[in-house]
């Protein structure tokens, strides 16, 4: 019994843990008004001493004297900053809580290739972490499974709200393939040759593409109709990729990686994304002729290669946007996505503008995930998903948000470090 009770104990500790208790925000029922801000609204400029109105969860109307309704909520931003949420384009949040304990990491599954697997059953919308990630201004997440040759579905998470179900912009968005490292590891621990770990990627690279092609002939096939017992789960959720209904993110870091998946999008004309392209810069000419957008590893990183430049990680967004190719930012596994936006303030030290550094946050990541028609941008008909920042969002030591609203709903910007930022205050106080 005593076992028992420990058991249980230590279970209602990992749940308390994982669920936040801040109240997911009403639907929108009074008309909000922000006025007298500086509104970054992505699409048409910058536009100061702005207001702001949206309603029912959209945007009703931005721009310079613009007539206010009578039974508004009112807000004034005066000296205040207002920008579309951020997007984090690549992310593990709602998967993990906490990575030293098994029960909550549900991130990969088991086997190399599981692409009936959906991010979306195993995300918690309830994580400790969310609260503490939107607080900088981070409101969208493009959630992503993990591990194999192909991890499974991803799906687009607006955070804030109730169920995985109400607050999903798309729970199917993306099929998430690994390109195999085609390099080789120098290490104590790794008993492998050079040419023994070369031999291994090449089969394994091999091994993805006859996939696909596998894959490929089911889809042509299932067009006409497949008996029941001919059918298989795992090639039915990959046919939406050859139907054009589905897009794919490829992780691939090196330039041999990026190059093969590109081989691979051009032989199937697939819509795709790749993600971790840490050596984008070396292969700019097939980006560009191939047109398929990238997303760039964390900024904060040290360079990849030991003859690379001390800069190479803060100067790639430049690099990327000089060469006309749609590129966005990103942060590494899940809570460390608060430190998104700041990753885009070290790049502008570095060569970016301002504005492209915003676009890298907003609505790149938006039309390379398919919902720039609802985020993204401040424009008139899209959602109401946007924040009041007192300071520069961009810079970590300024950007204090006042206000955030998820599709009009107001969200309760408290979270973990707040609550124990304002109780070691008290104490200190106390002691006075």
């Amino acid at each position: 019994m005593k076992f028992t009770r420990s058991v249980i104990a230590l279970f209602a500790g990992i749940t308390i843990m994982q669920a936040h208790d801040k109240i997911p925000g009403a639907p929108q029922k009074q008309t909000i008004v922000l006025k007298n801000a500086k509104i970054h609204t992505i699409s048409q400029g910058t536009l100061d001493g702005a207001t702001i109105i949206f309603d029912k969860g959209k945007i009703t109307a931005i721009g310079k004297n613009i007539d206010i309704p009578s039974n508004a909520e009112v807000i004034d931003c005066t000296g205040k900053s207002i920008y579309p949420g951020f997007i984090a384009p690549e992310t593990t949040l709602g998967l993990v809580e906490i990575e030293s304990v098994r029960a909550t990491r549900d991130n990969v599954e088991s086997g190399a290739y599981n692409p009936n697997a959906k991010s979306a059953v195993a995300y918690n919308p309830d994580s400790e972490i969310i609260p503490t990630v939107r607080h900088n201004g981070v409101l969208i997440a493009h959630v992503v499974p993990e591990g194999g040759s192909i991890s499974g579905k991803s799906s687009i998470m607006q955070l804030d709200g109730w169920t995985k179900e109400d607050i999903s912009l798309n729970q199917t968005a993306a099929l998430i393939v690994n390109i195999p490292y085609m390099g080789v590891f120098n290490a104590p621990w790794i008993s492998k040759s050079a040419d023994e770990q070369m031999k291994e990627a090449e089969n394994n690279l091999r091994e993805l593409k006859e996939y696909f092609n596998k894959a490929k002939m089911y889809s042509l096939a299932a067009r006409n109709g497949l008996a029941e017992n001919a059918q298989d789960i795992r090639m039915e959720a990959i046919r939406p990729v050859f139907e054009k209904q589905m897009k794919v993110m490829f992780s691939a870091s090196k330039k041999e990686q990026i190059l093969a998946a590109l081989e691979i999008i051009s032989e199937h004309k697939l819509n795709a994304v790749i993600a971790g392209a840490s050596e984008a810069h070396l292969c700019l000419e097939e980006l560009q002729l191939a047109r398929v957008p990238v997303i760039i590893p964390r900024t904060h990183s040290l360079p990849r290669n030991d003859e690379a430049a001390y800069d190479e990680p803060f100067a790639l967004p430049s690099i990327l946007e000089s060469a006309g190719i749609n590129w966005a930012f990103s942060e590494s596994s899940f809570w460390q996505q608060r430190n998104l936006p700041f990753n885009a303030g070290t790049a502008v030290a570095f060569g970016l503008s301002e504005e492209a550094a915003l676009r890298g946050l907003t609505i790149n990541p938006a039309s390379m995930l398919g919902i720039s028609d609802r985020v993204g941008s401040l424009e008139v008909g899209k959602d109401a998903t946007l924040f009041v920042s007192t300071g520069n969002a961009l810079d970590a030591m300024t950007n204090k948000l006042e206000h955030a609203f998820v599709q009009g709903k107001k969200v309760d910007l408290d979270n973990r470090h707040t609550d124990l930022a304002k109780k070691y205050r008290t104490r200190y106080k106390q002691m006075k």
